[in-house]
């Protein structure tokens, strides 16, 4: 089920967290959205407070190792579509993500730019976009 993050989600959420950012005001704002697998939060989804170029931008996107490649990205993206028909939805990656990669590709978004060296890692990060109908 997807459904709003709430302040409970939080500890299950920290056990498969890698990004930067503040994940309890991501709730508070109402920004976080999460995939609950029968009581258990496997993923989450955050959308930006200021967007891209005045466009809604997804922040970040996890899914817990365990139940990766089984959709749950896909229906999280999805789930943040639905809320924006009409508009631009703008999402990033690094350039070394692979499977995140191919399932902007295989979702429909289309390549708007990139930053080169834009990660610690001195991965190049890149930006996509998708026209939500």
């Amino acid at each position: 089920m997807i459904r709003k993050g709430e302040d409970l989600d939080f500890s299950q959420i920290a056990t498969f967290d890698n990004f930067a950012g503040c994940r309890r005001t991501e709730i508070s704002e109402d920004r976080l959205t999460v995939f609950d697998k029968d009581g258990d939060v496997v993923g989450f989804v955050v959308e930006s407070r200021k967007g891209l170029l005045g466009r809604p931008y997804i922040e970040y996107l996890a899914v817990d190792n365990r139940y990766r490649r089984q959709g749950l990205a896909a229906k999280l993206i999805q789930a943040i579509e639905s809320k924006h028909a009409g508009n631009r939805l703008f999402i990033s990656s690094e350039a070394t993500n692979t499977a995140m990669l191919n399932l902007l590709k295989n979702e429909g978004y289309i390549m708007a730019g990139r930053i080169a060296n834009a990660n610690l890692s001195g991965a190049d990060e890149l930006y996509f976009f998708k026209h939500i109908n």
